[in-house]
Order: structure tokens, then sequence, then C-alpha cells
């Protein structure tokens, strides 16, 4: 199938949920889902843009005129607008001055606020957020060649690194050499900003490397991503500088089990609040449960963090086509973190990781 068809087929299938939850039309805001609709990437700055979807007409892309040559490619009706005027009578004509719509939640507020006062008399606009992901969260053929490349690249880096790493470093240092692999091996950015966590940094899961210098004995959490063809990648390893102590060993073994059986947890037809739950049991049965203290993992594709969201209480159940990551932690205030993350793919028969680089504690031991 072309991917001319692959629009066409969302459109249709986003005009028959909208007719079986009753809206009237929906507006679409941001880059990523953009792009699913139309492939193209589109960043507008400050200026208003959307794609008006409506049950039984074309859609309808309203957006500057300085982006005419940038949304040619689109398989839309274009209605473009000006500097000094509003495009937000525009937007109202194109979805309908009273009809109930669903809007984009990543739209600035200051537009959304804009397009409510032009159409006064509609009905309150609901969140379009739920429509979208349902949408967006199953993968198709060609959308999981993007993420699997992506992760493939993510290995390469991790394999790069570990070559090179060694005590003396700076976090800093480390995550400046990881931008540079990124590049090596192709990557059009990186999908969230690194994160590069030794030693008691690493307690804190989202620490941003700093000029803390790496020492021998402690762990190294490398958290880092990149992109392919706007997909992205996600995957943490945890590096030991040179031999591991016992709680080290003993932690680090903890972490692994848990997302072990996370990924042979997570299968079709299983609910997401179990892949969490038993990966929690598992760091609980270690001893290790409150320090734990994040989600399981979340959903990945030109969203760094999409649904499906692996955390207790989400009673959604999996689907072949759903991808996210597995990636649990355990962080012991005043000493040190270990995090161990993979991608993976939901099939008929279990979940597939879209990474292969090694995470046994033998193969992430620095030896010096």
């Amino acid at each position: 199938m072309g991917m001319e068809s692959v629009y066409r087929e969302r459109f249709a299938h986003l005009k028959e949920v909208l007719k079986q939850i009753h809206l009237d039309g929906v507006v679409i805001t941001s880059p990523a889902n953009l792009y699913y609709f139309t492939g193209i990437w589109l960043e507008t700055g400050e200026r208003a843009a959307a794609l008006m979807v409506r049950p039984d007409r074309e859609p309808v892309w309203v957006v500057h005129e300085m982006f005419a040559n940038e949304v040619a490619g689109a398989d839309v009706q274009k209605v473009f607008w000006k500097d000094g005027t509003s495009p937000y009578p525009l937007m109202a004509q194109a979805v309908g001055v009273n009809a109930r719509l669903a809007i984009d939640g990543q739209w600035a507020a200051r537009h959304l606020i804009q397009l409510m006062a032009a159409r006064p008399t509609a009905p309150k606009p609901v969140a379009a957020d739920a429509v979208l992901s349902a949408l967006r969260e199953r993968k198709d053929p060609s959308e999981l060649q993007k993420l699997q490349r992506a992760s493939e690249m993510a290995d390469e880096v991790m394999e790069k690194l570990k070559a090179w790493l060694r005590p003396g470093l700076t976090e800093a240092a480390v995550a400046q050499e990881l931008e540079r692999l990124w590049r090596e091996v192709g990557s059009e950015g990186l999908s969230f900003p690194i994160i590069v966590a030794s030693g008691r940094n690493g307690a804190a899961p989202h620490h941003e490397p700093d000029d803390t210098v790496l020492v021998e004995g402690t762990t190294v959490i490398v958290d880092t991503g990149g992109v392919y063809q706007h997909y992205v990648s996600d995957t943490t390893r945890t590096f030991v500088l040179g031999e591991p102590s016992e709680e080290v060993r003993a932690v680090y073994e903890c972490v692994l089990r848990a997302q072990l059986v996370g990924i042979e947890t997570a299968k079709p037809g299983v609910r997401l609040t179990e892949v969490d739950e038993a990966v929690r049991r598992t760091i609980e049965e270690a001893g290790y449960g409150p320090y734990f203290t994040h989600r399981t993992g979340h959903g990945v594709g030109l969203d760094i963090h999409e649904e499906p969201f692996v955390v207790t209480g989400n009673e959604a159940v999996l689907e072949p086509g759903m991808v996210m990551s597995i990636e649990p932690g355990v962080y012991l205030p005043g000493k040190f973190g270990v995090r161990i993350e993979d991608l993976v793919v939901i099939e008929e028969n279990g979940a597939r990781s879209l990474n292969q680089f090694s995470k046994s504690l033998a193969d992430v031991t620095i030896r010096l």
C-alpha cells in the first residue's frame, strides 16, 4: 500500500470514529498528529495552524501562507491566512460554527480560546487526545520498521559508548559524546534530553548531566534516544565502572529480573495494569519496593511519551502493534540507582524487544 493510501485510510478511520461518538469534527494541530495524517511534519511557531476533519467532508488545513510550500504535498484542501488577518474565523467556517468539536490537547491555550471566541454559540469542545491516541497506538508495518531502525541506532550508540566510557570523565562529557554518536549513526536529532547519572546522582530518575566526575566502583545510568524518519527510540542501560559491590549486584539483578518479568507479562489481551503490577511485585519481593518511584513504561512512536502507559490502574488491554518501554528502576537515596529500559512491540505471541544491546551485569560492567 502506498503512503497516500495509508493517509486516506487513516482519515477514513478517524471519520468513522467521529460518527460513532457523535462528534461533528476534530481539530488536529500537533506536529506528530499532523504528520500521522498527512506525512508532513509542520512546526509553525506562534502562528496558528489546524487541520479540520469532519465526517462528511474533505479535510481542510488552515495554515499561514508562508508555509504553502511545506503543505503543498498534503492530500487535503488548504486555506491560507495572511499576517494582519485572523485565522480563527476561517477555522470556524471550515469546521462549522456550531459543530461539536474535539480539539488536539497539545494546542496552545491562546489559539483554543480565540477559536472558541469565533464560535460563541457552539457547544464546549472536548479534548481529542483519546480519539487520536486510539488511532496512533497500534503501529502499522511501515511505522514498526521505522521504530525498529531507530532502536537499532540506539543499540549502535550504546555499543560505541560502552567502549569509550571510563572513570575520570564528567557526566556532561558523556552526554556530549552521546550527541556526537547519535549524529554519527545518522539520527535526525535527540528524542529527549540525554540523562547521564552517576553514583548518588543515579537516585534521581531524571537527573540532568553535570560536572560530576565518574569514579570507579559506581553505576552510571545512561538514558537516551534518537530519531529516524520522525519515529523515536528510547533506551536505558546502567553501566558499572569496575567490579560491582554486593549491593550494586543485588540491585542490578533485581531490576533486570523485574524488567524481564515485565516483557514476559506483556501479551495481547493483558491489561496494562497487570504488567506494571508484575514488575512492581518483583521489586517489592526483593525488598526494594519503596525505591521504584515511577511507572513501568510508556508508549513510543512519533512522540516519546504517548499511549499506552504501563501504569497501575490502567485497565486498557494490550493489542498487537502497540510499542512501549519497559523500564523499571531502583533508586537508593545517597547511594546509586539502576534502570534498564527496552522498547517492545506487542505481537500475537507476546512482546518482542526492539533493543538487542546486552543488559546482563557482565556485559554492562566496564573492566578497568
